[in-house]
């Protein structure tokens, strides 16, 4: 049981709150169903008449509340495949003495554009900063509160439940020697929840308007309206402490270029951007006796898939990631010998446009864009049929809040399509192909959340670099330009996320909806208003403000299966109303690494490949050599 004799709590609510919090299994980071229950309610009608839609009946049911999604709450299993060999046994477990010391070599994509994890982007963020940071409110698995990895030792909530008071542990060390404490807990956390410090995390931690330090082992936390999933948010990079003496002496510059000084196991010895990162353990780690197992994890860059699985069979790696898209590497490392596949579900991969931008602020066009893609063939060709095609829920199978319908809305339907389009081009007096978005003007309130005003531009395919991301773009650009778009290729032009999440201004931006342990995590920032993450964000439709308000009641919710409805609302609404761009399939997650590697769990790889957010926690590895 989560909740020891040692903790203190005040209300039954917190008991609630944690006992969904162990149920939770929402998957993956990354920028890339099952359920488990019925649909939930349908939502309530808009409040003004909007124009025609695909004449095809809604297959949601009115009012339905039912849910098993406690069943699907007890496991989430990631696929487990090894090829020309048994399993790896618990029998195999090596003995205690065999885990300390070595080098775990670890090869990867080029990702790291710094090392400063409260403002590192790119999904693998949460792999390596998990290694170096211990946050106030650590999370395992399955999303259950890890108290061994945590600050908190205890933490009680007030009975309004908008009030958290943490009890801190006492002697742990930051990297640069100085100490952890409440007043540095709070600056750290004052910091995050400036927007000028564009810290990644702030999204999942902004319902926090006020933190003090009572004393110096005592943080107390308040927040501007009861927000259940605080807690575990608290256990992302937000949560993570790191040097304020460190900050202010040698300033941000220095913590992207040599990482910042934090708790973790782990610490920042070395970075070239292009070729490596490398992680030492941290002598002073206050989980003594336990990690870290290795003397060091490399972080190797190598840009080449096949190279990368190369290096892996040679021995040169000893953990290789493989992008789902390098179908003939994956091939090759399930039949070779000694290579053990690990494969999870990430979140569902999809198309970005700006729903509060003409032409997209048009659910016409929003439906149009939904039936020009074949998302069957999108899996198939792009994904190797691997991944799983999105029916409704932005979370994998595997999360007891996945969304499933018996149909879904906007099957591939090119000719609908058109007609969809030639329907609104008629009534704009305009002719097809539709090549440009307009200009967006932000009111003063959305400027002081960060809006932008935009620009008219071309509508635009926008990819980053690689040979993947452009084919991807290819089959996109072809299908909706057969459709009576007419884009512009835009790959490689730098700042794709920026464009996309920050500013907006992208459309069709290729990207994926990454996902945390609770769908707070994502949900908020994916797709409520103001969200870092929503392309349209600044849409004022009602479909946007009811989806807005349908956040913020989950959030508020402390019974478990009420929270499960309302999360699976969120999601038929952003089905229903086309919102958030084109979503096509949960992308595969694959792992690979020699099968002379040993890890806490051990034969369950999901010790360290979390299903909760796909990321592998290496500081739970170590080597039988």
């Amino acid at each position: 049981m989560m909740i020891k004799s040692l903790l203190r709590i005040s209300t039954v609510k917190v008991l609630i709150l944690l006992a969904g919090l162990m149920l939770m299994f929402a998957i993956a980071c990354g920028g890339d169903d099952d359920s488990a229950g019925d649909s939930a309610a349908a939502p309530a009608a808009e409040k003004k008449a909007e124009p025609t839609v695909v004449p095809k009946k809604s297959v949601h049911e009115e009012a339905e509340k039912k849910d098993d999604s406690a069943a699907s709450g007890a496991a989430a299993t990631a696929t487990v495949a090894a090829a020309k060999k048994d399993e790896p046994t618990a029998t195999a477990a090596p003995v205690a003495s065999s885990k300390y010391g070595g080098t775990l070599n670890w090869g990867t994509a080029p990702n790291n554009n710094h090392v400063f994890f409260q403002q590192y982007t790119p999904g693998a963020g949460a792999a390596w900063a998990m290694n170096i940071g211990d946050p106030l409110m650590a999370y395992g698995k399955g999303s259950e509160w890890l108290e061994a990895k945590s600050m908190a030792e205890s933490f009680e909530v007030s009975p309004d439940g908008q009030t958290i008071t943490f009890k801190l542990k006492k002697g742990v060390k930051l990297h640069d020697g100085t100490d952890y404490n409440a007043p540095l807990h709070k600056w750290n956390l004052d910091w995050v929840l400036n927007p000028d410090n564009a810290a990644v995390t702030r999204p999942q931690i902004s319902a926090i308007d006020k933190v003090t330090a009572i004393d110096d082992y005592t943080l107390e936390v308040h927040t501007d309206r009861v927000y259940t999933p605080l807690l575990n948010a608290l256990g992302m990079m937000g949560g993570m402490p790191f040097s304020r003496e460190e900050y202010e002496s040698k300033g941000e510059d220095h913590l992207k270029t040599y990482g910042s000084s934090s708790n973790g196991p782990f610490m920042i010895e070395e970075w070239i951007q292009g070729e490596k990162t490398v992680f030492a353990a941290n002598p002073n780690y206050h989980q003594k006796d336990t990690y870290p197992y290795l003397d060091e994890i490399v972080w190797v860059e190598i840009a080449d898939e096949q190279v990368r699985g190369a290096a892996l069979e040679t021995g040169q790696v000893d953990v290789a990631d493989i992008n789902s898209k390098s179908t003939d590497v994956i091939a090759a490392l399930r039949n070779a010998d000694d290579i053990f596949e690990a494969k999870g579900m990430a979140g569902v991969r999809l198309s970005h446009h700006n729903a509060a931008r003409a032409p997209f602020d048009d659910i016409r066009v929003r439906q149009a864009a939904q039936m020009a893609i074949d998302r069957h063939a999108w899996n198939d060709i792009l994904q190797g049929g691997e991944g799983h095609v999105y029916m409704g829920s932005v979370l994998p199978p595997t999360s007891a809040f996945a969304y499933k319908v018996d149909e879904y809305m906007y099957e591939y339907d090119p000719e609908a399509a058109k007609a969809l389009l030639e329907e609104y081009a008629a009534e704009k007096g305009l002719t097809l192909p539709l090549t440009h978005m307009d200009a967006f003007k932000c009111t003063d309130e959305q400027l002081e959340i960060g809006c932008t005003d935009l620009e008219k531009r071309e509508i635009t395919v926008t990819v980053g670099k690689g040979a993947a991301n452009a084919a991807r773009a290819e089959f996109e650009a072809a299908a909706f330009n057969a459709v009576g778009f007419e884009v512009t290729m835009d790959i490689a032009a730098g700042k794709e996320g920026p464009r996309t999440f920050v500013t907006k201004e992208s459309s069709f931006s290729l990207r994926g909806f990454g996902v945390r342990p609770h769908p707070a995590g994502s949900m908020d920032s994916y797709m409520g208003y103001g969200g870092y993450w929503n392309n349209g964000s600044y849409g004022t439709s009602d479909a946007q403000m009811e989806l807005h308000e349908t956040l913020k009641l989950a959030g508020q919710a402390f019974d478990y299966q009420e929270q499960v409805r309302l999360y699976k609302k969120c999601q038929q609404i952003y089905l229903e109303h086309a919102l958030g761009g084109v979503k096509l399939a949960n992308a595969p997650s694959y792992k690979f690494w020699t099968t002379d590697l040993r890890y806490d769990g051990y034969p369950d790889f999901t010790e360290v490949f979390f299903p909760s957010d796909t990321s592998l926690k290496m500081y739970g590895m170590y080597l039988e050599r």
